[in-house]
């Protein structure tokens, strides 16, 4: 798949530029947001070909509190022949002052300045200043204005959005034409980055689009001119423009065309990415051939590849008259294990093939593909074949097939139909093995996951055997993030009844899942990219994704037909026993929707034999609007034979004939014996125009002949709001909750609301976020449609039109029309609170000063993960989304100020807990300050002033008290206690804005030994000593005492010598005290002892 890490632009010619030698430097191309990690960040200054950067110095201000984060000398360096000068991240070749970190250029709130001062003026930390100041841009992405950056730097001009196209990871800040008047906002433009030349481009890739959105699914043998229009939007329409298709497995190109269509046509059954090529001169037709790779793209002059591909699905659409298909288990799984001699020796098969009404056989080969024997029944026993692995395959054929290429021994590759034949794509591997049991239902597995909205999630075990087991040497374990050991460990105790379940399960999950918890755990705390393990005894017995690796993304299963991410994931009905191996073990789920909690607190598993067959509905609710409609599916597994099912209505809101056609019942639909294929129909909703809120029908199937079990034989049909005349509302005017139950007082009220979007689309396949108006907050949903408005920008106004709700205490408006109004709106400013309430709800608000209660909680698990902040007094959630530049940073340590977005998560009246946090921005964190020092302890006056060493961080400002009166400012201060005692030392740190403060205290043990201080003459040596030591003097020692700094006396000598050599290995490391006495003195030493 190709990666789009940013519009590469390459000029093979040099555009050669001038300038006079007066001109003033400037700043002129700013890029602080690429994909992923932020290695290839620049600042680009511009100015007289050759001219001496001696005396400059380029500063960088956080937007958050006015202070500068990052200086740059740019004594030595000159600006080069065409006059540009590059600052660049670790991975940016063109740089001519690399910086050795990432992200050491914010995404905003940000400012980057340009001085004719030295850098030694600018420390870490240095409040912004526009004194010698040459010239200075501030910036943000989708923030609010950073008033105190953009009133001393740039005044009278506006804060730069580099997101202002939606587009921050592809485009830069750049001034047009190069060079310009400083401080001249205006003068910038979003485009494609151009590290370290002009400006005016040559050639942009840009973005491309199907000109037709329905163009995504096309049939390649529709005619011989398939013929597919893009739309492609760049900064240099006049370049040339060269479509390229191609594999997105193998990065190889399959086709080109020059200009805008490409033409599919006998393309077959093939997924292909398109993307394009902008380019001022021809390319080079060598690296254009199919076959090669699309990186590899050259050209003659300049050259540049769109920032996006096209996802195309070509298919041939004729159904073929013979189609061998695919071949599985009968659920669908590619693999299936059996005992020699055994009931499970019998396997079940089955097949999807579009050829139904051609003859369908079953080839059993050996791994070489020798046939052993046919079946045209989807089960064997084989046994008859014994141990050994072996492969199913199937073969379509009409007319018929010719016996006498089916006889076994023969190759697979030789059968033959009358007509025609189509051999499968795919076959099913089957391992018979010698085994003592055959029902494999001895030990317990993993039989549900759920991962859906918010906390829903809960993880189901199941015991297939005919005894309960004790759950005691059993635990469960998450590995999150690719992680080298566990995350989270959960030991089980307690008994799972025989064929009963266990359900571990979230703290806040909803009430309908919660209440078939057996446990609650941290277990839970996953987000689909985590491996799930089980074990007894110690030993893997279960697990879900791959030890060792982080995919970035949620595993895949059954398939891709589900993901561990935003799915109710249940095993299939055959599967008796857990896999350790995921490359089996994925293939073994049937996925249902997010929030699907039928299944959860029950499980069937068939030990022997073939599971009963099953037929549902994939979904149990679909979303249509008046005059559209949904395909509808219907799945089967298991297909031992022909069933017939009818759809009815059943129930609902909805009247037949004015609302959805008089068809139902349904003509029947026939599930034939081997075949998988689903089954679909569309319902559709009729636009009678006429005023209506949502309307539901409740459609049921029923067998009518054949035995299958019904797995969800209900489904619900929203038809959404239509024709509503909606009143005008203020916001506060529907937000009002009732004082005891916190339920919504203007739930089902159909209206419109008028406000400024905040925040960003929580949720993806529909359209979530914070609506604010300047009378109140309300988060707005529609679990359907982002109604065209694809980039959710803080800052835009929009119209809302829908139905007032409520979801877990957080009311919101359930959208069926948006209408765009305009961009760059001011957003709601921060509000400093104590509390998270009801009256916060849907508003931005700041909490003073918090602490992260357990740092592990920050897993920077996609899609979002939580973590509890304290704020001293009370414990909140904040949650940090994958679409914020906070997640992949690490956890604040010490005390912060904590601004975001306020939503809640209460599934329980009354409706008036669980409020959380969501910060927007990296900004939304303040620096945190961490109060922390050490100190010598016991201390002996006669040292002097105390050992104390502060290792703090984040402060900016100091305050000590030394535990009898004195106290200090100062940073590292030097103290000398007067006196003997135990006091508490105890520092106070305060954060750069003065908002926050943190506190830590040490006791010291301080000792005072009384010495006549008098003259004395001689020598202590070695000192420090790790054996002996040797003490002279002037005078005789009449007596020598060795102390502990507490005072006590460890050894006493009288030597009545002026040499004496005391041994001191009796003695632990650490220092002493040594008190000599002379005939006319007292003297006291500090003696070290080492190791």
């Amino acid at each position: 798949m190709l990666k789009f890490q940013r519009a590469s632009i390459v000029l093979v010619s040099v555009i050669m530029m001038t300038q006079s030698a007066e001109s003033q430097i400037v700043i002129n191309e700013l890029d602080p947001s690429g994909p992923g990690i932020d290695d290839m960040e620049f600042v680009e200054i511009f100015g007289a070909p050759g001219q001496d950067l001696s005396g400059y110095t380029v500063v960088i201000y956080n937007g958050s509190n006015a202070l500068s984060n990052n200086a740059f000398d740019l004594s030595g360096y000159s600006l080069d022949e065409n006059g540009f000068f590059l600052i660049g991240g670790p991975n940016l070749p063109e740089a001519d002052l690399t910086v050795d970190q990432t992200n050491w250029l914010q995404v905003g709130q940000e400012a980057v300045a340009i001085y004719d001062a030295a850098a030694t003026g600018f420390p870490n930390g240095t409040p912004v200043t526009g004194e010698d100041l040459l010239d200075a841009i501030v910036y943000g992405n989708n923030q609010p204005p950073s008033l105190g950056l953009v009133d001393v730097l740039t005044p009278g001009s506006n804060q730069l959005n580099e997101s202002g196209e939606g587009l921050a990871d592809y485009q830069s800040l750049a001034r047009l034409p190069d060079g310009g008047t400083p401080f001249a906002s205006a003068e910038y433009t979003l485009q494609a980055p151009t590290p370290g030349y002009s400006n005016v481009l040559q050639c942009d890739g840009g973005q491309i689009q199907l000109q037709n959105a329905a163009n995504a699914n096309i049939c390649t043998d529709a005619s011989e001119l398939v013929l597919v229009q893009f739309l492609h939007t760049n900064d240099v329409p006049e370049a040339d423009f060269t479509l390229v298709v191609v594999d997105p497995e193998t990065d190889l190109i399959l086709a080109t065309f020059e200009g805008t269509a490409a033409n599919f046509a006998g393309l077959g059954d093939i997924a292909v990415e398109v993307v394009g090529v902008s380019h001022d001169a021809p390319l080079d037709l060598a690296t254009l051939q199919a076959g090669q790779p699309a990186s590899g793209i050259l050209g003659t002059g300049c050259f540049s590849m769109t920032i996006n591909s096209v996802d195309i699905q070509g298919e041939t659409c004729s159904p073929p008259a013979c189609d061998g298909g695919a071949v599985t288990d009968a659920a669908g799984t590619p693999s299936a294990v059996g005992c020699n001699g055994l009931e499970n020796a019998i396997i079940t098969f089955g097949y999807t093939s579009e050829a139904i009404e051609a003859e369908y056989i079953f080839v059993i080969t050996d791994g070489a593909q020798i046939i052993q024997d046919t079946t045209a029944f989807p089960q064997y026993d084989f046994s008859e074949l014994g141990e050994g692995s072996y492969q199913v395959w199937g073969s379509s054929a009409l007319g018929g097939f010719d016996a006498t290429t089916l006889s076994p021994g023969l190759q697979l590759a030789g059968v033959q139909g009358v007509e025609c034949d189509s051999l499968s794509t795919s076959h099913l591997a089957v391992d018979i093995l010698d085994c003592e049991s055959a029902s494999f239902c001895e030990e317990i597995f993993i039989s549900e996951y759920v991962e859906g909205n918010s906390n829903n999630k809960a993880i189901e075990l199941y015991n297939p055997s005919p005894l309960d087991i004790d759950l005691t040497g059993y635990h469960m374990e998450t590995w999150n993030n690719g992680s080298t050991e566990p995350t989270n460990t959960q030991e089980l105790s307690g008994t799972i009844e025989a064929n009963g379940v266990f359900v571990l399960m979230n703290a806040l999950a909803a009430p309908e899942l919660y209440q078939a918890a057996d446990l609650v755990s941290q277990i839970t705390w996953y987000n689909g990219n985590d491996v799930i393990a089980l074990y007894h005894d110690g030993v893997l017995i279960d697990q879900m994704g791959e030890f060792g690796q982080d995919p970035g993304s949620p595993w895949t299963v059954d398939g891709g037909s589900g993901e561990m991410a935003e799915y109710t994931l249940v095993r299939k009905a055959n599967i008796s026993q857990g896999s350790t191996d995921w490359s089996v073990g994925q293939f073994q789920w049937d996925a249902y929707p997010q929030d699907n909690f039928d299944f959860i607190g029950y499980h069937n598993a068939t030990c022997t034999g073939t599971p009963d067959m099953e037929l549902g509905f994939t979904t149990s609710d679909i979303y249509i609007y008046e005059g559209g409609g949904d395909e509808v599916v219907m799945q089967v597994a298991y297909p031992l034979q022909d069933v017939t099912v009818s759809v009815d209505v059943v129930g609902g809101t909805a009247t037949v004939g004015d609302d959805f056609p008089a068809v139902f019942p349904l003509p029947e639909f026939t599930f034939p014996i081997g075949l998988l294929n689903d089954q679909t129909f569309t319902f559709a909703a009729i636009d009678d125009e006429e005023p209506e809120g949502e309307e539901t029908v409740i459609l049921a199937m029923q067998i009518t002949s054949g035995d299958a079990v019904l797995i969800l034989d209900t489904m619900t049909v929203h038809i959404q709001p239509s024709d509503l005349t909606y009143p005008v509302y203020d916001i506060a005017t529907v937000r009002s909750v009732d004082v005891v139950s916190g339920e919504t007082d203007s739930l089902g009220v159909s209206c419109e609301l008028r406000g400024i979007v905040h925040g960003w689309n929580d949720y993806p396949s529909g359209l979530q976020f914070t609506l604010i108006d300047p009378t109140h907050g309300i988060n707005v949903f529609s679990p359907l449609s982002d109604f065209g408005y694809e980039q959710v920008v803080p800052g835009d106004s929009v119209r809302i039109r829908g139905t007032v709700g409520q979801f877990a205490g957080l009311t919101q408006i359930i959208a069926d029309t948006l209408i765009y109004e305009g961009s760059g709106f001011l957003t709601e400013q921060p509000v400093l609170v104590q509390t998270l309430d009801e009256s916060r709800e849907s508003h931005v608000v700041t909490l003073k000063c918090v602490e992260v209660v357990n740092p592990e909680q920050w897993t920077n698990s996609a899609p979002s993960f939580e973590v509890d902040v304290t704020t001293g007094g009370e414990v909140y959630t904040m949650r940090i989304d994958a679409n914020t530049d906070l997640f992949l940073s690490d956890a604040p340590v010490g005390v912060f100020g904590l601004s975001g977005i306020v939503d809640q998560r209460d599934f329980e009246a009354p409706y008036f807990e669980n409020y959380r946090i969501s910060p927007r921005y990296l900004s939304d964190i303040s620096e945190p300050v961490n109060a922390e020092f050490t100190v010598t302890s016991p201390w002996n006056l006669l040292d002097g002033p105390i050992e104390l060493e502060n290792g703090s961080t984040g402060a900016g400002g100091y305050y000590w008290t030394f535990g009898n009166g004195d106290e200090s400012q100062e940073m590292d201060p030097e103290y000398t206690y007067e006196e003997s005692g135990v006091y508490s030392i105890q520092l106070t740190t305060y954060s750069a804005d003065g908002n926050c403060a943190d506190q830590t205290s040490v006791e010291i043990d301080v000792l005072l030994v009384s010495v006549d201080e008098l003259d004395w003459k001689g020598a202590v040596y070695p000192n420090p000593t790790h054996g002996r030591v040797i003490f002279e003097s002037s005078e005789e020692i009449e007596s020598l005492q060795v102390l502990s700094l507490s005072g006590k006396v460890l050894r006493s000598e009288t030597p009545n010598n002026s040499r004496f050599m005391m041994d001191t290995s009796g003695l632990v490391e650490g220092v002493y005290l040594v008190v000599i006495q002379t005939p006319t003195a007292t003297k006291s030493l500090k003696l070290v002892r080492g190791n």
